[in-house]
């Protein structure tokens, strides 16, 4: 599955460390010269691995905030959006350079071996368009290292601009709180000002929940207002059918 164009992801691990117990001295010399016997520590617990179709099932689960159904697409059907997006990306001129590497590595680069699923849903009241994004099927560093890559980018680019055709947009970053109830959830806020003056915000949210990279956005000139509780509904959702 590609890595989040849209970006934001936080690290929530579980891990079960085993106990090692070691048997005691007896009274003959015998036994007090013998080794101490150790019973092996458990190997940490593995969370589940789940395939694109069962995470296309979870996602069919998830509702947006009006009751409605997601509009469901799998990791095979997101794969044919990432050509026009890197071709869009590859003729801007993006300041710092460094951005525009990490935007081009967003918008078409794979992880290797994941599954995944998304739901989108557009609210035609204030134009507001949420989704969430659920992936697996490769390790929890692999995930973590994505998570990490994309945090970096909050420094790196918390102040780029995207120029096209003579048009130039700028972009700030930041880190947001209060994106849902998901423990270790990162969440980021990012403002794009277009050359009139209008700005349109980006929330973004991700978490890991046993093995589950959970991500969640609501984007669009009303995103200030009422996209935190959006995007942070379809976290809190996801979350609760991952077990």
């Amino acid at each position: 599955m590609k890595k989040n164009a849209l970006r934001g992801f936080a690290v929530s691990g579980l891990l079960v460390m085993g106990l090692t117990a070691c048997g005691g001295a007896g009274t003959s010399t015998d036994a007090a010269s013998a080794p101490a016997s150790e019973t092996p520590a458990p190997a940490p617990a593995q969370a589940k691995q789940y395939t694109t179709e069962e995470l296309t099932a979870l996602v069919k689960q998830i509702k947006a905030a009006d009751g409605t159904e997601l509009m469901v697409s799998s990791v095979d059907d997101l794969a044919g959006q990432q050509d026009p997006l890197k071709e869009l990306l590859g003729s801007m001129n993006i300041e710092p350079a460094e951005c525009k590497d990490l935007a081009m590595a967003g918008a078409s680069q794979p992880i290797e071996g994941a599954t995944g699923a998304s739901g989108a849903k557009i609210d035609a009241a204030s134009g507001v368009i949420s989704s969430v994004t659920l992936a697996s099927g490769v390790s929890k560093d692999v995930l973590e290292n994505n998570v990490k890559s994309n945090e970096d980018q909050i420094t790196t680019c918390a102040t780029m601009t995207m120029s096209m055709s003579g048009t130039t947009m700028t972009m700030k970053t930041e880190k947001f709180d209060g994106i849902g109830s998901v423990p270790g959830t990162l969440g980021i806020k990012t403002t794009m000002t277009l050359p009139d003056g209008q700005t349109q915000s980006t929330l973004m949210a991700a978490a890991i929940k046993d093995g589950v990279l959970i991500s969640a956005t609501a984007s669009g000139k009303s995103a200030e207002n009422g996209g935190a509780a959006a995007a942070g509904a379809l976290m809190d959702q996801a979350a609760a059918l991952i077990k």
